[in-house]
């Protein structure tokens, strides 16, 4: 709509490159509901600069974030590069995103994604990451935490806490991604978040 009502060819270029990375998005979701239906593993993995990657992240998010009123805070502490699959990260980010938002409603809260880097070996570059390195990402909401009941479950498949259109596949779906990266996923949970 906005698009349709703009008459600056350069601003019309920019709306219609947003809205093909979200044709993109919807693919790729759909791609990996069907995947994490079939058991598939298709890890595309290649070199990622987090700065670049966490940029796209808060341009992409926070609108939809900011319509739900919450805040979107990243904090890059560790600003190099990583290798993963963008886009399947990309989908552990929105979907922890959404849920945290969901969480929050109707009065909103702050959503934050913290980056950092673990080594076993103090003394390498804080900018390449090497072998036995972990990039750690840490998302955190103000929201009133998770269920008792499905906290022990939160993350097999049709677990959902009464969300109106909620599958329950959403977190089932991060753990998977992370797993297929060679990591894991952990939870802490309080009253306030």
């Amino acid at each position: 709509q906005r698009m349709k009502a703009e008459d600056d060819r350069k601003t019309r270029v920019e709306f219609s490159g947003h809205i093909f990375k979200q044709f993109e998005h919807i693919a790729a979701m759909q791609r990996e509901v069907l995947e994490f239906a079939r058991g598939d593993k298709n890890l595309l993995v290649r070199k990622v600069y987090l700065t670049k990657f966490f940029d796209e992240v808060t341009a992409t998010l926070s609108p939809e974030l900011e319509r739900r009123n919450v805040e979107l805070v990243t904090e890059l502490v560790y600003k190099g590069t990583a290798r993963f699959d963008e886009a399947k990260v990309l989908r552990i980010v929105h979907n922890l995103a959404r849920n945290a938002a969901e969480a929050m409603a109707p009065k909103g809260g702050r959503f934050v994604i913290r980056v950092t880097r673990t080594s076993r070996d103090s003394s390498k570059s804080a900018r390449e990451p090497k072998d036995g390195d972990c990039i750690v990402m840490t998302f955190a909401d103000t929201g009133p935490g998770i269920p008792k009941a499905i906290e022990h479950r939160l993350f097999k498949s049709f677990v959902t806490s009464g969300k109106k259109g909620g599958t329950g596949l959403g977190l089932a779906i991060v753990k998977k991604i992370a797993e297929e990266h060679g990591g894991s996923v952990t939870v802490s949970s309080s009253r306030k978040g």
